[in-house]
């Protein structure tokens, strides 16, 4: 990879020693993302990197997710694809842009604002959901790589992504496409899509045009994949019995101690461990990888005209969504454990709660004391237990554009609505309770619905968002200075806003086993005015300056500063820097009217119980007797200290400020003939005032200095003293205990504004385009970054936390992307190849992660650092029959691994095929 961008380097400076030509080019003026005034240069004082209809076509996506992350600026922030089901905002995708959060980028359809999506992420962050918008009608996406609130306002802090849809559009197509993994048919989507235009604006004084898209994934199941997974990944901590059969099976087995588990009668013979003679079966078939999803979207696009001088779209956009999660059958919950969780109407705290045991007299329990019984509960599955969210979405807007005098105008009027719905089944505390201790529950028979309805009862959370704007831009040019036109604009910007999200009643009085909820429902107005201007100071040099003035319901005005500088050294150079103010107004979920919300942090590290519960667990994983079955039951102690579940309670707060940014950037565009240019350009934004919680991180470090009562740790000694007793079996002279450190309860950890972040790094690029004699035309290009540096801010120590760009919590260094695509005839062949950097293992929660969990010396280089990952991709198209295209994609070409990742495990690279044809009539 190096060697490719050296060579491409070198090929740039011969390119550059050419003597430069000037050449006639007439330029449409256009609008350019990022700037609300029509000028005639391609290139503005802030980078903005345009992927055309056919960079969307090569790059083999079919969802909008796929089509924008392509671009190495833009990350995934939320993918529906892969997301877990306990998340409050599942089955919608994000994006985001320098690793600050999909909150903090904002994504416009047609240079205008949609409605965020029903359901918050995390119970806090609105985001635009990537999924509600058809992949197959964009026509062109435009990113910005500049903070620009002085333009658009809240949410512009990273960046902006302007997803450009098609307009205009005769005639009729239908695209068809299939995806499927190799090996792994179970890794398989399909999209259908077709598009109808009619008319001509200046011919039949209108045109109008249809568009809906169809798409549909298939979810499966680890099972699935069981014999895809490399042996390292055992090797990695807590994963030695990955694939071991459970121990919770129709009959299940008696937990009378963490040394003495014994089967229950009836246990089918050939399910009885030869080892440790317990009742076992295999369950990966039951742990759903990916969701079902099944999606469909429409946009609409009508242009006509009002009298002679102004030009008219409405434009109008829908889509729904269902996902769907594999659940499988629900199990006994361990006895030995607690748990903790919140009342939101009560505003109080619900536990420790401990699950209960068998009573005597139970017709399960065959011991004259309460037993443990850890059986999984059959009649559960086959449809009874699921997990499915369902989203609808839609923006009608009328976009009005026109002339007065020298001046253009714009402005557009439209409302927008956003819902989703999620429901599954949960344990009752006192249900499931009562139906044991008082027998009513028969294991190993289908027992009445009613009774499971008590047990298992369905929970909902519900989501709503609307908006209704308009918005009005004036500009052109007011004066001739020496140097050429000053060009401004003017506008208003006017929305209202409002945002609903409920959990079910049974969540929010603290009915369900550790579940957590949210209430809130509030309106917000909100009014902006702002103005640009381009002035040209002398020849060639020409400065911009944008101002932007934002009102959000009671908290005060905040303005929104832009300055950007753009010098044309010579026609082959351009010299361009930015400074600009940035700002994310408080959301309704943070500030609004509402009870707050409750829920959990999962996969924390917890500083002071999680080395010691690795040093018990790494006596039996080491000891070449154990068995498999207690190998499991130590990974399943050790993963709830080390990959910890901390309940939350948060309060909305109307108080907050809104979190502010200041960036720069500085960069050139280099152009020294027709074939070549290559542009550079140096970023550095600070986030401060940041709306959140604490991180979990941070208020672990600084737990002694916490007040008293804001972290609750809970007496976990019954399940410690299993765990000891299991250790003790392998390593009886062990001393080792957990010293009276209870295990993580509860954080009461409120919204304030106490986050900062920073961020640099560069941005660069190159493109050339050659015309090969009788071949046809190679087009080469690079789109890179270079990360220097990320940091944020902790809070416990008072000071920037180390950078960690080329660590766990940011990744590597560089990614870059090297496309080759040569068009020749009726074939376009083009080859991607992805580069993503290597980084160190270690975090901020655990700096020496290794060390901490005592990985074997032979696994100690594997552990340490993630390699570098490319992979390579290839697409074909061939348009040679008449109206018909038919396109070809190969995604990891050479069918190549992934990197050992020794802390995440293992995850599936497959070499994908895509094939979709198109034909138009």
């Amino acid at each position: 990879m190096t060697k490719a961008l050296i060579a491409i380097g070198v090929l740039n400076s011969l390119a550059v020693a050419v003597p430069a030509f000037a050449q006639e080019q007439k330029i449409q003026r256009i609008e350019v993302t990022g700037s609300s005034i029509k000028r005639t240069n391609i290139e503005t004082s802030a980078s903005v990197q345009v992927l055309t209809r056919e960079d969307i076509i090569r790059s083999g996506a079919n969802t909008a997710l796929g089509v924008i992350t392509d671009s190495v600026a833009v990350g995934v922030s939320l993918n529906s694809a892969s997301q877990g089901s306990g998340g409050f905002a599942t089955g919608a995708s994000a994006a985001g842009m320098r690793g600050l959060g999909k909150v903090a980028t904002l994504v416009l359809v047609n240079g205008r604002r949609i409605a965020p999506y029903g359901l918050s992420d995390g119970a806090q962050d609105n985001f635009t959901n990537l999924d509600a918008i058809a992949s197959d009608a964009i026509d062109r996406i435009e990113i910005l790589k500049d903070g620009a609130s002085a333009i658009y306002g809240s949410d512009a802090i990273a960046g902006v992504i302007n997803i450009i849809l098609r307009k205009n559009y005769q005639g009729a197509e239908i695209k068809a496409g299939y995806r499927v993994a190799e090996n792994f048919a179970d890794n398989r989507s399909r999209n259908v899509s077709a598009i109808y235009g009619y008319g001509d604006v200046e011919t039949n004084g209108f045109n109008t045009y249809l568009t809906i898209e169809g798409y549909k994934r298939d979810g499966y199941t680890t099972g699935d994949l069981r014999d895809k997974y490399p042996e390292w990944h055992r090797q990695t901590p807590g994963r030695s019995t990955w694939d071991a059969k459970s121990a919770y099976t129709p009959t299940g087995n008696y937990f009378i101690s963490s040394t003495n588990i014994k089967a229950a009668p009836g246990c089918p013979a050939a399910d009885i461990d030869p080892i440790d003679k317990q009742c076992k079966m295999d369950i990966l078939d039951y742990a759903g990888q990916t969701t079902n999803n099944e999606r469909y979207a429409l946009a609409s696009n009508t242009s006509f005209k009002i009298g002679k001088e102004i030009d008219a779209n409405f434009e109008l956009t829908y889509a729904n969504a269902y996902n769907s999660y594999i659940v499988g059958p629900s199990t006994t919950p361990a006895t030995t454990g607690s748990s903790i969780w919140y009342n939101v109407y009560g505003g109080k705290m619900v536990g420790p709660f401990t699950y209960p045991k068998l009573p005597v007299g139970h017709p399960s329990n065959p011991y004259t004391t309460p037993v443990e019984y850890r059986a999984r509960m059959m009649d559960t599955g086959d449809g009874f237990n699921f997990n499915k969210t369902n989203s609808e979405q839609y923006r009608a807007m009328l976009n009005l554009n026109g002339t007065w005098g020298n001046y253009d105008w714009k402005s557009a009027f439209g409302h927008m609505e956003s819902t989703a719905d999620k429901s599954t089944r949960s344990t009752s505390a006192k249900g499931y309770t009562d139906a044991i201790v008082n027998k009513t529950y028969k294991f190993g028979q289908k027992n009445d619905i009613a009774l499971l309805e008590t047990m298992f009862p369905v929970r909902t959370t519900k989501g709503k968002a609307t908006t209704t704007f308009f918005d009005a831009t004036m500009t052109g040019e007011v004066m001739q200075l020496p140097a050429g036109p000053l060009s401004v604009a003017a506008g208003i910007d006017i929305r209202r806003e409002a945002y609903e999200m409920k959990s079910s009643d049974n969540v929010l009085n603290g009915e369900l086993v550790g579940i957590f909820g949210l209430q809130v429902k509030d309106t917000r107005n909100q009014y902006a005015i702002f103005g640009e201007a381009t002035i040209p100071v002398i020849k060639d040099l020409e400065v911009s300056a944008a101002l932007r003035a934002d009102k959000q319901g009671d908290f005060d005005a905040h303005v929104s500063p832009k300055l950007g500088l753009r010098y044309t050294v010579t026609d082959a150079l351009l010299v361009r820097a930015t400074a600009s103010g940035g700002f994310r107004a408080p959301n309704i979920v943070e500030s609004g009217n509402g009870l707050g919300r409750s829920s959990v942090s999962n996969g924390n590290i917890d500083p002071r119980r999680c080395p010691i519960a690795t040093e018990l667990n790494n006596l039996i994983q080491n000891n070449p007797n154990a068995t498999t079955a207690d190998k499991t039951l130590g990974n399943s102690y050790r993963n709830t200290d080390c990959s910890a579940s901390l309940p939350s309670f948060v309060a909305s707060n109307p108080d907050l400020k809104p979190e502010t940014s200041r960036s720069y950037t500085l960069g050139f565009v280099m152009a020294p003939s027709k074939q070549w240019s290559f542009a550079m350009d140096y970023y550095n934004i600070e986030r401060k005032d940041q709306i959140g919680t604490r991180s979990v991180v941070d208020i672990l470090k600084g737990e002694a200095g916490l007040p008293a009562g804001q972290l609750l740790r809970v007496d976990n000694s019954a399940s410690d003293n299993e765990f000891i007793a299991l250790v003790k079996k392998y390593a009886p002279t062990t001393t080792a205990n957990f010293q009276n450190i209870g295990k993580l309860g509860l954080v009461y950890n409120p919204y304030v504004n106490s986050g900062k972040t920073r961020a640099s790094g560069l941005d660069f690029d190159v493109t050339s385009r050659f015309k090969i004699a009788n071949v046809g035309d190679l087009r080469l290009s690079l789109d890179g970054n270079y990360e220097m540096n990320y940091q944020t801010y902790s809070v416990a120590d008072g000071k920037w936390n180390k950078n960690v760009v080329g660590t766990y919590d940011r990744g590597g260094r560089m990614g870059a992307k090297v496309t080759a695509a040569l068009k020749t005839g009726n074939w376009d062949n083009s080859v991607v190849v992805n580069y993503n950097g290597g980084y160190s293992t270690n975090s901020i929660s655990s700096p020496t992660y290794c060390a901490t969990q005592k990985v074997a010396a032979e696994n100690m280089a594997a552990c340490e650092h993630v390699d570098e990952s490319i992979f390579v991709n290839y697409s074909l198209s061939y348009s040679g029959i008449k109206n018909t295209r038919i396109n070809f994609f190969v995604g990891n070409l050479f069918n190549s691994e992934g990197p050992v990742t020794w802390r995440d495990g293992w995850a599936p690279t497959f070499r994908t095929f895509y094939v979709s044809g198109s034909y138009k009539f």
